[in-house]
C-alpha cells in the first residue's frame, strides 16, 4: 500500500487516514486526484481491519455499525460534525420553512422569529425566541447554589460584582442591583424556558454542517446559526397565552354538535392554531380534540380528549357548561381533586389522566341516592 504504513490495528488505519485527510484535503492544497487514491487505498484496508476486530472482539456498538463511507467523512479539523437530517441539496430556504413548521407546531404558545441572510461567501439563518407564555428567569429566591456561582462569576468578568463576602440578604440586594442597572443578560433561566432553547437549537443544528478550528482560521459551514436566544435572550417578552384546542372531527363543533347552517368548521376557533407560540407549563396543554357532551343530573360536562404535546399521554378536559358561584366551585374543585383532577385556567377545565367518563356518571348516581343533609356534611368536611 503507497499511503498507509505499518497499520496494526483497526482503530490505528482510522487515525492514519485522520492524518492523511489533513495532509491532502483539497481545501489545504491537496491535489484531488490523490485523495481519491488515499479513500480507495482506506476502502480495502478498512474491510480487512475491521473483519479483524471483528474476530477479536474488540469493536463496540457504534464501531460495529460503522463502514467505510460513514467514517472517512471529509472533515478537515478535530471538530467537525454534520447534522443527522443535513443534505447539501436542500437550500437554506428549505431549512427555514422546516424550522417554521417545527416551532408553530410543538410550540404553539411561544412566538418565534425564522429569517434568512444571505452574503458573498456565507449564509446564516435566524431563528429568534421572541415572545415567551411563561417567565423566562428564576426569581432570586429560586437560584440554587450553582446558579449563584455562575451569576457571581458572569457578573466578576464585567466588574460588575462588589462585594467580597456575603449573606444571602446581600446576595439578593446585589443581585437586585446588577439585573436592575444592566438587564437580564446576567439573570439565570429557569428550565422550562431552556429546553425550549435548547431543543429548538438542537433541531436547527441537526440540518447544518461545521467544520471549523479558529486556531487554523479555518471555517466552512453549511449556514451559520447563532441560536435563538442571543444575549441571554434578553429582549425576550413575556406575553401569557392560551392554546387552542383543534377538533379532528371537522363536522363537530365545541360541543360535539353540528354546526349551524352556513357555518364553516374549519374555522372554529377550537381548530385554529396559535401562531408561533408553546405550551410548557402543567396547565398550558395543547388537546387535539374528539369532543362530546355527558349531560348530568347536578352539572352538564363536556368531556375532550387530547394529547399532552410534552410526552404525547393522553388527558381529558372536563368543562363544567352551567354558571357556578364561587362556593358552588370549591365544592367542585374538591371533588374533581378527590378523582386526581387538576383545574387548567388556560384551559377553563379539569385536566383528567385517564377518561372520566365512568367515574362522573357514577358520582352522580351515587349523590342522588343520598340523602342531601349527607351530601353536604361531607362537603363541608373535604372543606376544613
Amino acid at each position: 500500500m503507497g499511503y498507509f504504513k505499518n497499520v496494526e490495528s483497526y482503530d490505528d488505519l482510522k487515525n492514519q487516514y485522520k492524518k492523511l485527510l489533513k495532509a491532502n484535503h483539497p481545501d489545504n492544497g491537496g491535489d484531488d486526484e490523490v485523495m481519491k487514491e488515499i479513500n480507495v487505498e482506506y476502502d480495502a484496508l478498512f474491510a480487512i481491519w475491521k473483519d479483524k476486530a471483528a474476530r477479536g472482539n474488540t469493536l463496540n456498538e457504534e464501531e460495529k455499525e460503522e463502514t467505510a463511507q460513514s467514517t472517512r467523512r471529509q472533515f478537515y479539523t478535530d471538530f467537525g460534525w454534520e447534522g443527522s437530517n443535513h443534505n447539501w441539496d436542500r437550500s437554506l430556504k428549505d431549512v427555514a420553512k422546516i424550522v417554521r413548521a417545527y416551532v408553530k407546531e410543538k410550540y404553539p404558545t411561544y412566538k418565534f422569529s425564522v429569517r434568512t441572510s444571505y452574503a458573498s461567501m456565507c449564509q446564516e439563518l435566524h431563528v429568534e425566541l421572541k415572545e415567551s407564555p411563561i417567565e423566562v428567569y428564576k426569581t432570586v429566591d429560586e437560584l440554587t447554589d450553582e446558579d449563584k456561582y455562575d451569576f457571581v462569576r458572569k457578573a466578576n468578568r464585567n466588574d460588575y460584582w462588589s462585594l467580597s463576602c456575603w449573606n444571602d440578604e446581600e446576595f439578593k440586594e446585589e443581585y437586585n442591583r446588577i439585573t436592575s442597572e444592566h438587564g437580564s443578560f446576567y439573570k439565570i433561566m429557569n428550565e422550562a424556558t431552556k429546553s425550549v432553547i435548547e431543543d429548538v437549537d438542537n433541531f436547527v443544528k441537526s440540518y447544518n454542517y461545521e467544520d471549523c478550528d479558529g486556531m487554523i482560521d479555518y471555517f466552512h459551514v453549511d449556514f451559520y446559526y447563532f441560536g435563538c436566544a442571543e444575549n441571554n435572550g434578553m429582549n425576550i417578552k413575556v406575553v401569557p397565552r392560551t392554546p387552542r384546542i383543534k377538533n379532528n372531527d371537522a363536522g363537530l363543533t365545541r360541543n360535539g354538535a353540528a354546526p349551524a347552517p352556513g357555518q364553516d368548521a374549519q374555522k372554529q376557533p377550537e381548530q385554529l392554531d396559535a401562531e408561533n407560540s408553546c405550551e410548557t407549563s402543567r396547565e398550558a396543554e395543547t388537546v387535539a380534540a374528539d369532543s362530546f357532551q355527558e349531560e348530568k343530573s347536578g352539572y352538564t360536562y363536556t368531556i375532550t380528549q387530547g394529547q399532552d404535546t410534552r410526552d404525547g399521554s393522553d388527558l381529558w378536559v372536563v368543562r363544567i357548561e352551567e354558571s357556578l358561584d364561587k362556593q358552588s366551585y370549591i365544592r367542585e374543585n374538591m371533588k374533581m381533586h378527590d378523582m386526581d383532577a387538576y383545574y387548567s385556567r388556560f384551559l377553563h377545565g379539569f385536566i383528567f389522566r385517564y377518561n372520566p367518563t365512568d367515574a362522573l356518571a357514577a358520582r352522580n348516581a351515587q349523590q342522588h341516592e343520598q340523602p342531601s343533609g349527607v351530601i353536604q356534611n361531607s362537603e363541608r368536611h373535604r372543606g376544613r
